[in-house]
């Protein structure tokens, strides 16, 4: 599978190849680009179907925003979940896995031959349940938590947990130090999903021999757009009142990059709109650009991950995510339906081409980085086999089915049909909550396993939450 005239799509240039991705769950809605646009975004993409589809003549969008509008809307439905807690009991089938049951005996899993191989024929792999993931803000990283928090759940598995349960900090953006991890009599960890910075000795050493190391990208400037506003930057930067505080930023991000307002707020050990990116996978001094060393940092990422996921490319990035783990379509399906959404607090205009390049000068190692791992992630899919575009429309195919059966509230089981590369995946109400769980709410279900919350506490905790 070739991109056309083997070039390899980018947020801002999506050539012949076009990739549907699903709505994104787990957080609460903080900004979005138009809410016309959002709309004619969804029809656009149920029209066109599902999957990466080659069309005969190359097309292009009117302009950079546009494309860049297009790649935000993706982290605005991202950004719009809230869910629910879970009451009930469900059963889901699995047939060339060993059974197994959480402590409280409520959820037994069974999916039909869903470890037939990685290409649903015969036995090839062997699943990998340790990983690591190197959260970035602003770039679908809940969405990818609340995976993989489910999956160690389920496996009961060891997390890396910071001291308070429920916050979403490791060390973000000091670094990791043993004085702010839980204390756990554990062997090995094998699952770590919490915002931290990369660094490779510590987090080598401390988690599972055979950990697999991944993250998260997000086109650099869709990811400043959101960043911009949900880390209230107007205001630090002293921009609350212009009409359109973004676009004066980009007009001279040098000079607000430096605003002594900066130095009174606690985020700001570091910039949170420049090389963000590139900072939370180890690269802590945002002012170097020094082309050689950006080239070694991004190359030994290179080794040390064997796969990046893109956000554009978000359902694509999961398929190749279950081919390195050897895990099931049912281990990566993620609750689509969008709630709560809000706009950005200001408004969004047409940026100038001195703007964009603006940017790209200021955060150059981002777009490095991005720019890097965009390649990365379709040379896998190409490398992935003529059947990669069937895989990905089949799971994209289940999880919309199951996103479907959630929403209707069920109270009955449901065995959704296998495909090549799945058995068939029998599920019911407990696994809707499940799907629909925040990232809090499986931090406090892990934290009770691990620390033995008395009931009482818990309780009053989940009413807080869910209320």
């Amino acid at each position: 599978m070739k991109t056309p005239d083997n070039t390899v799509p980018t947020a801002s240039s999506f050539g012949n190849w076009r990739v549907t991705t699903l709505n994104f769950p787990c957080k609460k809605k903080i900004g979005t680009a138009s809410t016309g646009l959002l709309i004619s975004g969804v029809f656009f993409l149920l029209v066109h179907n599902i999957g990466i589809v080659r069309h005969g003549t190359t097309t292009s969008l009117s302009s950079v925003d546009t494309n860049l509008r297009m790649a935000d809307a993706v982290q605005d439905d991202l950004d719009a979940r809230v869910t629910e807690e879970k009451t009930d009991d469900a059963i889901i089938s699995e047939t060339a896995v060993n059974n197994f049951y959480t402590e409280n005996k409520y959820l037994e899993h069974h999916v039909s031959n869903a470890h037939s191989g990685v290409n649903g024929s015969k036995p090839q792999c062997k699943m990998k349940k340790s990983i690591a993931f190197l959260k970035v803000h602003k770039a679908g990283s809940e969405t990818t938590t609340c995976i993989l928090q489910r999956f160690g759940y389920e496996h009961r598995l060891n997390f890396v947990l910071p001291k308070k349960c429920g916050s979403v900090n490791l060390g973000f953006p000091g670094g990791m130090t043993d004085d702010i991890l839980m204390k756990q009599n554990v062997d090995e960890y094998n699952v770590l999903v919490y915002h931290t910075v990369y660094d490779r000795v510590k987090l080598h050493k401390l988690m599972a021999p055979d950990t697999q190391f991944i993250a998260i990208l997000r086109e650099p400037f869709s990811h400043l757009k959101s960043s911009f506003f949900y880390f209230h930057m107007d205001v630090q930067m002293g921009l609350a009142a212009e009409e359109n505080p973004l676009d004066k930023y980009l007009d001279n991000p040098w000079l607000y990059e430096t605003s002594p307002n900066l130095r009174a707020f606690k985020m700001q050990k570091r910039s949170m709109t420049k090389n963000l990116q590139s900072y939370v996978l180890g690269w802590t001094d945002s002012d170097n650009q020094d082309k050689e060393e950006v080239r070694k940092f991004i190359s030994q990422l290179d080794s040390d991950f064997p796969l990046v996921l893109i956000l554009e490319y978000f359902d694509a990035s999961l398929v190749l995510l279950r081919r390195l783990m050897c895990w099931s379509f049912y281990n990566i399906l993620y609750d689509s339906q969008p709630r709560n959404e809000q706009k950005y607090r200001k408004p969004l205009s047409a940026y100038t081409e001195q703007q964009l390049q603006n940017h790209r000068n200021v955060s150059w190692v981002d777009y490095q980085l991005y720019d890097h791992f965009n390649r990365s992630l379709w040379s896998k899919i190409q490398a992935a086999g003529p059947d990669f575009q069937d895989e990905l429309e089949a799971f994209q195919q289940l999880n919309h089915d199951v996103n479907s059966y959630c929403a209707g509230k069920p109270k009955k089981m449901k065995t959704f049909p296998g495909s090549k590369w799945n058995g068939p995946v029998e599920l019911g109400p407990q696994f809707c909550k499940d799907l629909k769980r925040i990232r809090l709410g499986w931090d406090l279900e892990i934290c009770h396993r691990v620390r033995g919350y008395g009931k009482s506490r818990r309780r009053k905790k989940k009413q807080s939450l869910w209320t």
